[in-house]
């Protein structure tokens, strides 16, 4: 994404890669917030048990259809477990979508452990960057100078 010559460096090469470094940092920003937002639902016993997880597969929510009720507990338990699987795998699966789009043809391990780590990931990765952004800057301006 950031290719230029260093023995050639041009002040629009600055230009150039101070914009994509914004966009790029727009974007991380945005896959964040929808990761947040990311929820994962599932199904059982012919739609009597549903269930919702969050992005990290934690429950949010589960449903029973009261005629779920007449099943014995063994079956429900079954099913309740069903349909939160479900959900935590609908959830993973919206999740590497996600990471698929920001990834963007950059090698990222697309199955993150949880969202709270990955998003700890991502706001080390905007730091570093952005270090690495300045200090590079400060090398460009040095040699100007010289």
């Amino acid at each position: 994404m950031f290719e230029f010559n260093p023995d050639n460096f041009q002040l629009e090469d600055l230009d150039r890669i101070f914009g994509q470094s914004q966009e790029l940092m727009k974007n991380l920003e945005q896959v964040q917030d929808a990761l947040a937002e990311v929820t994962g639902e599932g199904e059982a016993a012919d739609g009597l048990v549903r269930a919702v997880v969050d992005g990290s597969g934690g429950i949010q929510e589960v449903a029973l259809n009261p005629r779920a009720m007449r099943m014995d507990s063994l079956t429900l338990a079954e099913a309740v477990t069903r349909a939160v699987r479900e959900a935590q795998s609908d959830a993973r699966s919206k999740t590497a979508l996600l990471l698929r789009g920001a990834a963007d043809g950059l090698a990222i391990d697309l199955e993150p452990p949880d969202s709270d780590q990955l998003r700890e990931r991502l706001q080390g990765v905007q730091e570093s960057f952005g270090h690495k952004i300045d200090a590079r800057t400060d090398e460009i301006l040095r040699r100007f100078q010289s």
